[in-house]
């Protein structure tokens, strides 16, 4: 851009500047995730991190025992591990699903 002194204009150099104004034509929105979505997602992760002490509770005990102190942080830090994956996965197929992964 540049100033025209004169008349007090200003000039792009390389057309005229969009106004921000009109909508822009060939712009596709991404869609909107609704809570809902998280929520639900959230929760299938929740319940299979609680499937998972259900069913691997003696195993789980017995893998981190030699933590000894440490044992029940270790215990946490694998169940909310399982958690969070399980959750990601869930959205990702989602995502997937609705066709919004790759858009």
């Amino acid at each position: 851009m540049y100033y025209n002194g004169g008349n007090g204009q200003m000039y792009n150099r390389h057309g005229p500047v969009p106004d921000d104004d009109q909508p822009t034509q060939g712009v596709i929105q991404p869609a909107e995730i609704d809570a809902t979505e998280r929520y639900v997602c959230s929760l299938i992760g929740l319940g299979a991190m609680a499937g998972v002490l259900l069913l691997f509770y003696p195993l789980l005990l017995a893998v981190t025992r030699p933590f000894q102190q440490l044992s029940v942080t270790a215990l946490v830090f694998v169940l909310v591990t399982v958690w969070l994956l399980v959750w990601l996965g869930s959205e990702l197929v989602w995502e997937w699903q609705t066709g919004r992964l790759f858009s």
